[in-house]
């Protein structure tokens, strides 16, 4: 079967099978309001056990419907995308061992089992990243596994601090002397997966694979892992009064800071991947305000338009030959029509345009953060990285759509691939109506504000402000004001490499090597290993060379007690 349809095709029918199997499963447990818990022991020795838990609920059915619809879209994609690919084989394989590891971090509640998928998802994630192999890919590569594996290494320290419950289950922990511990470890832990500050120069670098996995990473796999892990966790984290006040923050620098790099960057995954780090700091400040299920809510309508985005970068990057660079493609309203309105409903979606998918979830939490206990400070920087969304999506269609300018040949490009154009044509009706939909559907979804009509329509005003603005901020030639040292800082993302990621990592790997050099090399080689090798030696030649000596001592007695006799 594989032979006759393709591998690509073949999993694409896997994925949405698995789709419709979850939206039946969901069904079924929102109409009858249950939740089911496996558990299968591999291994039980007196009063310890090792066991292997899943759990159905509505909550992981339906975000692995939504990895699983989107997974497939990519593999027909990737049909067109990728074809005449030498590794084509070894690449959907390893896509679909990525998505494997994202479906056992969703159905999991073991910390310790959940290991299957975090280190998967980290592990998978380095080898598509260095997909192509050059100097470049395997740099990006290495500092995205390398900080992610801060993220594991967390995560074990929390398997480590939850040692003493006797068990790993998250849905039924209670507190204890390292709960504050356990806790904090897990909010690192997500915040390195999610690449929140000062976690975030990995997430532009693993822009280097492909395209495809561009577009199933940034919208519901590896960077979505870190705030499903916050949603599973929120209920033991909100117990502590720092970590609202801490989560805003840390969100509100995050979006501002990716805003405003994406204003100075003239690559175009590297723009969308930022958008994605910008509504990963929307996500963490909805946890920040004490709404988990508004987080999720916004992660499953940007998983649609953000795949949907990808899907159309992707497109524009095939039809002109590999190029990346926003000033090297014009004329795309002109010969890719199609791709190009897909590309603004998902531009708009992603502003929070009203009725659009993004509006739905995104206006609800930023009126969360009007009504909110918050500062003035902090209201104005919410506000600021709302506009700031809306002015790098606009600079990203002036270059992209906007300008006419021809530089390819006509006969060269063209919007006629089915198999480009079926994936985006289903992800488009999830940026159309997505929104509408999962708030219909999930009540939880659903949460009222009581406002007056001037603040009730400030999210709408503001978006309308910024794409004012936006017309007198672009010119043809780009922005007006991309000079100086402020270009050289954030197109250096605020220097997060050289300050954060390049000093940390170097201190562990000396760490590391001095480790390996003392203990590794040093005393357990002394204490075992060769150690316990030289010293048996020494001990069986000390035998061996005083058991001959006995003998011919032996020998030489009886010699002369026989002469003696």
């Amino acid at each position: 079967m594989f032979k006759l349809l393709g591998i690509e095709l073949c999993f694409s029918i896997i994925m949405f099978s698995w789709c419709t199997v979850m939206i039946v499963m969901l069904i079924y447990l929102s109409l009858n309001n249950v939740c089911i818990l496996f558990t299968w022991e591999v291994l039980s020795c007196m009063s310890s056990e090792v066991s292997f838990d899943l759990v159905i609920d509505w909550m992981s059915c339906s975000f692995s419907c939504l990895v699983c619809f989107i997974s497939g879209c990519v593999m027909v994609f990737t049909m067109s995308y990728m074809k005449g690919d030498v590794n084509l084989h070894r690449f959907v394989l390893t896509v679909m061992l990525f998505v494997l590891s994202m479906n056992f971090l969703i159905f999991i509640p073991s910390l310790i089992s959940l290991l299957l998928g975090w280190d998967g998802l980290g592990l998978v994630s380095f080898c598509l990243v260095i997909y192509y192999q050059n100097s470049k890919s395997l740099a990006a590569g290495m500092l995205t596994v390398l900080m992610n594996r801060v993220g594991d290494c967390f995560i074990l320290s929390a398997v480590a601090a939850m040692i003493v419950l006797g068990h790993w289950n998250i849905l039924c922990i209670w507190e204890f002397n390292g709960f504050m511990w356990m806790n904090l470890f897990v909010m690192v832990a997500g915040m390195t997966k999610s690449a929140q500050i000062p976690f975030s120069s990995w997430l532009p670098a693993a822009m280097a694979a492909p395209t495809p996995v561009s577009a199933l990473v940034h919208s519901s796999t590896l960077v979505t892992a870190g705030v499903f892990l916050f949603i599973r966790f929120f209920s033991y984290l909100n117990s502590f009064n720092w970590f609202n006040s801490f989560m805003i923050y840390i969100s509100i620098m995050t979006t501002i800071m990716s805003g405003i790099c994406a204003l100075y960057e003239y690559d175009m995954k590297k723009i969308i991947a930022l958008s994605t780090l910008s509504q990963l700091g929307v996500m963490m400040m909805s946890l920040g305000l004490g709404m988990p299920m508004l987080a999720l809510f916004h992660l499953y309508t940007h998983a649609m338009f953000k795949a949907l985005l990808f899907m159309c970068g992707g497109n524009i990057i095939h039809s002109y030959s590999g190029k990346q660079d926003m000033r090297q493609i014009n004329n795309v309203s002109n010969l890719l029509p199609v791709t190009s309105m897909f590309l603004n409903i998902s531009n708009m979606a992603l502003c929070g345009l009203p009725f659009l998918a993004g509006f739905y979830s995104k206006d609800l939490i930023i009126e969360s953060l009007i009504v909110g206990n918050m500062n003035m400070v902090m209201f104005l920087l919410g506000a600021f990285g709302v506009c700031l969304t809306v002015l790098y999506s606009m600079r990203f269609s002036f270059f992209i759509i906007w300008d006419n300018q021809s530089s390819e040949p006509y006969s060269n490009i063209s919007d006629n691939d089915m198999k480009m154009f079926f994936p985006m044509s289903m992800l488009v009706l999830g940026a159309l109506f997505g929104g509408y939909l999962f708030q219909e559907l999930f009540s939880l979804f659903n949460v009222s504000f009581f406002l007056f009509s001037g603040m009730k329509l400030m999210v709408p005003l503001l978006i309308i402000m910024s794409i004012m603005f936006s017309f007198g901020f672009w010119d043809k030639e780009g922005v007006k004001f991309n000079y100086g040292y402020m270009n050289y800082l954030n197109s250096s993302m605020w220097f997060l490499s050289s300050f954060i990621c390049f000093p940390s990592l170097k201190g562990f790997k000396s760490l590391s090597n001095n480790s390996l050099k003392v203990v590794d090399m040093g005393w357990f080689e002394v204490l075992g290993g060769q150690g316990i090798f030289s010293m048996n030696k020494f001990m069986f030649l000390s035998l061996e060379y005083w058991l001959m000596l006995m003998f011919n001592c032996y020998v030489i007695i009886f010699v002369v007690m026989l002469f003696v006799f």
